[in-house]
């Protein structure tokens, strides 16, 4: 007879079959593992690898919680059955895509844990506690896609041949309109809800990673592109207290925000929050924020969903600055400049041709001059929340620091098209790569730091596209692109699982230092220390105090 499911999950409406009872004194199998919110039955797979999927870490942000803080799962007794995690949870509220692994909806906030196989709870491993990228607007911790799966079944593997095993965590936090909705109308405690999923995701961790063999002590955080940019802002706001983490890695990171403008400012005509209620009808109404919270699930996911999808870039919304009570309370440039801070160990860098990808809006619209600057200018002015900001002497600096028919910008993979080519350019200093130097230059001499500069590419990949954003993944993750060298493709994992296990990266990788600003060249013809100093004077301006002013960074 099957015995009622008591545990959390049952709260969570998650239909999961529960095929034995676990008793509070012992457990049926290595694989049911006791956390404070319920027993979870893993699953073996034919890789050597164990997995839990699907554990909720909150509850679930429905009804009045829609667009709050996360509300933690309450303890409970030790009287419930087990609930098996065999299936992941479901993707968070986004545009349709069919690699995330999982249905969408609003209950979404759940975690997947994997370990190697054989593992026990006394073996105290690292964890790596992975946090997709997307623009804080796609993505799920159940990813997969052609280019890279985010299943860690090869970081494992690698880490337990090299004999320095680690358990590996993904998450899913709200995105979009669903968990970085901004407006003054909404309390601050709120502002940036998907943040602080993240944050009660790292707590959870932290409360229950014990139970399945991992170090609360010994987490490292890891993200790329937004989720590089979530790994800094952890590092630049943290929560109170002893940190949750002990070091952090950041691929491609957007400064840790592209733009962060006041929650206040997305209330102005035009902005996203007035567009909404607009959209909705929901300006019509007295009480607007109850509006947004009892409007059918359906009806708001298509009305956000259209106009993220009219959105250059997708990237209607942005993390955005609160009044004290927030997370973020102020700019993520201020904390840096002060050096206000968690100062440990960081792992960062770029790739060669960062900007591609996100500069496709303008490739091959052979636009000519004199058309070309106005063009140029309104791609830079598009990609802000708030343009208003902008000045006119700023877009004429950078339209001369990335001139036309510059043969030199997008390096070996310099396309012709003009338009593209300065687009593309400019895009990668703005958001990555002046990201990256900014913060190294005010962290330099208070803790250990590691750059790199990617510069591998993919045979059979675009070539317009050069080394591009998010190119390194597949060589981490897997599967390893057919051409790549793999001794290549071992080395950049092995640099990942020594940082995780012994806070540096071992393998000739030297630290960031005042007496030697270098960063590892990552390309396998050319494995070597360079010196941090290309596009210098390109960034140096564009991560100025006027600049960063302008662009509310």
């Amino acid at each position: 007879m099957l015995v009622p499911l008591l545990s959390i999950a049952s709260i969570c409406l998650q239909p999961f079959p529960v095929p034995w009872k676990a008793s509070p004194s012992s457990l049926s199998t290595h694989l049911d593992v006791r956390l404070n919110t319920g027993i979870y039955r893993g699953v073996s797979t034919a890789n050597a690898t164990e997995k839990w999927l699907g554990i909720p870490y909150a509850l679930p942000p429905v009804g009045d919680r829609r667009f709050s803080a996360p509300v933690p799962l309450p303890r409970i007794r030790w009287t419930a059955s087990g609930t098996m995690a065999d299936k992941f949870g479901n993707a968070c509220p986004q545009p349709p895509a069919d690699n995330l692994g999982a249905p969408i909806s609003e209950d979404c906030l759940y975690l997947n844990v994997y370990r190697p196989e054989g593992t026990k709870a006394s073996d105290n491993l690292p964890v790596l506690f992975w946090i997709h990228g997307g623009a804080w607007t796609t993505g799920s911790g159940s990813l997969t896609s052609p280019r890279f799966d985010s299943d860690p079944t090869r970081i494992i593997s690698r880490s337990v041949a090299m004999g320095k095993p680690l358990i590996y965590v993904s998450i899913n936090y709200r995105l979009n309109t669903f968990g970085f909705l901004a407006s003054a109308r909404l309390s601050p405690s709120d502002l940036n809800a998907g943040f602080q999923d993240q944050q009660l995701a790292l707590r959870f961790v932290h409360d229950n990673i014990a139970a399945f063999g991992g170090d609360p002590d010994k987490v490292t955080l890891w993200g790329q592109s937004s989720g590089g940019g979530s790994v800094k802002a952890h590092f630049l706001y943290p929560l109170p207290g002893k940190p949750l983490f002990r070091a952090g890695i950041a691929n491609s990171d957007t400064g840790p925000f592209k733009n962060s403008p006041d929650a206040s400012t997305y209330d102005k005509a035009g902005m996203p929050f007035d567009r909404l209620l607009h959209a909705t009808r929901c300006a019509r109404v007295r009480d607007k924020m109850q509006c947004l919270k009892e409007m059918p699930f359906q009806t708001l996911l298509n009305i956000s969903n259209t106009m993220i999808e009219s959105t250059l870039n997708m990237q209607l919304w942005e993390p955005a600055i609160g009044p004290p009570g927030s997370v973020f309370p102020e700019r993520a440039f201020t904390r840096m400049r002060r050096g206000d801070f968690l100062h440990l160990p960081y792992m960062a860098g770029t790739n060669l041709n960062e900007g591609t990808r996100l500069s496709i809006d303008v490739y091959n619209l052979s636009i000519g001059s004199p058309q070309e600057d106005a063009a140029f200018d309104s791609f830079v002015a598009r990609l802000l929340i708030d343009n208003s900001t902008l000045s006119s002497a700023t877009l004429e600096h950078i339209r001369a620091l990335y001139p036309a028919s510059d043969m030199r910008l997008g390096g070996p993979y310099h396309t012709g098209d003009s338009l593209f080519d300065r687009a593309a350019a400019w895009y990668g200093d703005e958001m990555y790569l002046g990201a990256r130097r900014l913060f190294f230059d005010n962290a330099i001499g208070r803790q250990p730091l590691y750059a790199y500069h990617y510069q591998e590419s993919i045979p059979g990949r675009d070539a317009y596209l050069g080394v591009a954003h998010g190119w390194e993944l597949p060589l981490i993750f897997g599967p390893v692109p057919q051409g790549v060298n793999m001794t290549f493709a071992d080395q950049l994992l092995d640099y990942y699982v020594n940082f995780v296990n012994d806070m540096e990266p071992g393998g000739g990788w030297k630290v960031y230092s005042t007496d030697a600003k270098s960063v590892l060249q990552l390309r396998s013809v050319n494995l070597t220390m360079i010196p941090d100093d290309w596009d210098k004077k390109r960034t140096e301006y564009l991560w100025s105090q006027a600049v960063l002013d302008e662009f509310e960074k």
